[in-house]
């Protein structure tokens, strides 16, 4: 049976017009070896609050990188990574409890490609990832990801599609306290392009999404999810000026967390005379959930000159209009950017200024706004502030991007208030990654009918000497407000941050230090040196 197999392989699977057959090669194999350091210095003071924190971060590790293949190169391609990277972070406070973690991650990958280089390829593959993380007076969380799956792609003049089938199961472990969270998640996508013409393109896409999650008080929560997405493009003319883009998606999620959801989007940019080019996209909103609905239109329009390859000035305009069923938003921003470039001997000047002028309208009466899945981003180091003043604190619920995974405050993420604002921030080591994207539900008590204007000023300026290994830079942003009708419950951010700061990369070596200086009406005045 084997030597009929070589000889088929041989034959089916030649290149260059020669018979190169073996049972099994090593074609590649490399390894890393990483090690990453950072120490801040911080410092926040206020009106009777003074905080200081120093912290240092260590992280490193090794990858090893495998490729080879069985029969013949077009016949069947397998990669192989496997991974060892411990990591240790201590934060050290003047007035809060001193913090420490360690974590360790291990993990290995598999790949098999068939008919890698062929019109027809089927792959499969396995991942499998643990996690062991200890926090100082705090708890050891050890987590299991499984993650298998298989994909078909037929590359096809008539209609190439792809079809991916994925299964997930993660488990989670607190070990002194034995609560565990579990995840069971199966998916299954297609895509399809097709271009009708030489300058259009379109895609389609269909996601099958059933999860089933346990969380650490043994709640069941089960949601299947059903996403169509068709994106097109367009060029109008044959030197590509001018291009139109359409996006339309529709989600129906059922179970335990019931929302519809449908959005459409048309862009359209030109290429004009005088070196003038437009960028201009309309969007289209439609959420229902259980209680409320909200609809909502978006404009967003700029028109942009480069004079020579030095001066590149834009006019901006972008307006929202939300039409919720206890509220209706209006908001616009309107404003000029002016971005200058100018090489220097060995490096490089860039100096940017932006005036915006923003108005806000909103109109309801003062009901409790109940707030379901609105997305925010945490990342270590960036202030991440609820989008609504008058937040129950003890009403913010944060969960992952699917809506299933229910993070636990003190653990995962922490709420600090801030004036009448709340502030979130995700704990390391615990189940938010740092820069992902989570929902968070909560209820907020709205004043009624409101609306004032706002000026944002920011400039910013960068040095680049040495073939870029050196570098300065200077940030500045204020904001500040006007025709205030009926602010007197709403907070705003009145603002001024300076950030100063320098750069260092040479080959593998990299550093900086940085100042800043942040006062604002909502947060504490804030001195922070990092290095």
């Amino acid at each position: 049976m084997v030597p009929f197999l070589m000889v088929m392989a041989s034959s089916v699977f030649s290149q260059n017009g020669s018979n190169s057959f073996y049972f099994c090669r090593l074609n590649h194999i490399s390894g890393e070896v990483k090690m990453t350091g950072l120490y801040r210095e911080q410092e926040r003071t206020g009106f009777e609050f003074n905080e200081s924190q120093k912290s240092s971060y260590l992280s490193g590790g090794i990858l090893l990188r495998t490729n080879s293949s069985i029969l013949h190169p077009n016949f069947l391609d397998f990669d192989l990574d496997a991974g060892y990277m411990p990591e240790k972070q201590n934060d050290k406070y003047l007035i809060i409890p001193d913090q420490a973690e360690v974590r360790t991650l291990k993990k290995i990958n598999a790949t098999a490609t068939f008919f890698k280089q062929k019109k027809i390829n089927l792959a499969f593959f396995g991942n499998y990832d643990e996690n062991y993380s200890t926090r100082e007076n705090l708890t050891n969380i050890q987590s299991t990801n499984i993650h298998f799956g298989s994909s078909l792609g037929y590359n096809n003049k008539v209609l190439p599609f792809q079809i991916d089938l994925h299964s997930r199961k993660w488990v989670e472990e607190e070990i002194q306290t034995k609560r565990t969270y579990k995840l069971d998640q199966k998916i299954a996508t297609i895509r399809l392009s097709k271009s009708l013409g030489r300058r259009d393109r379109n895609e389609f896409s269909f996601n099958h999404d059933e999860n089933v999650s346990i969380n650490q008080n043994a709640l069941r929560i089960s949601n299947t999810m059903d996403m169509f997405d068709f994106t097109h493009h367009l060029q109008l003319d044959s030197k590509q000026k001018y291009n139109l883009s359409t996006y339309i998606s529709n989600l129906n999620q059922s179970g335990n967390l019931k929302i519809k959801r449908f959005m459409a989007s048309e862009t359209v940019t030109l290429e004009l005379p005088l070196n003038l080019s437009s960028h201009n996209t309309y969007s289209y909103y439609n959420i229902n959930q259980p209680f409320s609905s909200q609809q909502q239109n978006s404009l967003n329009s700029s028109l942009q000159h480069k004079l020579y390859k030095s001066l590149v000035s834009r006019i901006n305009f972008n307006l929202n209009h939300i039409k919720h069923t206890v509220f209706k938003e209006l908001n616009t921003k309107s404003g000029f950017e002016l971005n200058y470039s100018k090489k220097i001997p060995t490096g490089q000047l860039l100096v940017s200024y932006r005036y915006d002028r923003y108005h806000f309208r909103y109109e309801s009466d003062p009901v409790i706004l109940n707030i379901s899945n609105e997305q925010y981003s945490l990342t270590d180091g960036k202030i991440t502030l609820l989008r609504l003043s008058g937040i129950n604190a003890a009403t913010v619920l944060v969960k992952d991007i699917t809506g299933t995974l229910i993070f636990l405050e003190g653990v995962d993420y922490i709420i600090i208030q801030q004036n009448n604002y709340i502030e979130i921030r995700r704990i390391p080591g615990g189940a938010i990654s740092n820069g992902s994207t989570v929902l968070i539900d909560y209820s907020a008590q709205q004043a009624g009918n409101y609306s004032y204007d706002a000026n944002m000023h920011s400039f910013n300026t960068d040095v680049y000497i040495l073939n870029n290994k050196l570098a300065f830079y200077y940030r500045f942003g204020t904001q500040d407000y006007f025709n205030l009708i009926h602010t007197g419950q709403v907070t705003l951010n009145y603002f001024t941050q300076h950030i100063s700061g320098i750069r260092v990369d040479f080959d593998f070596v990299n550093a900086g230090v940085e100042y800043e200086v942040y006062k604002s009406s909502i947060l504490p005045t804030i001195y922070q040196g990092t290095m």
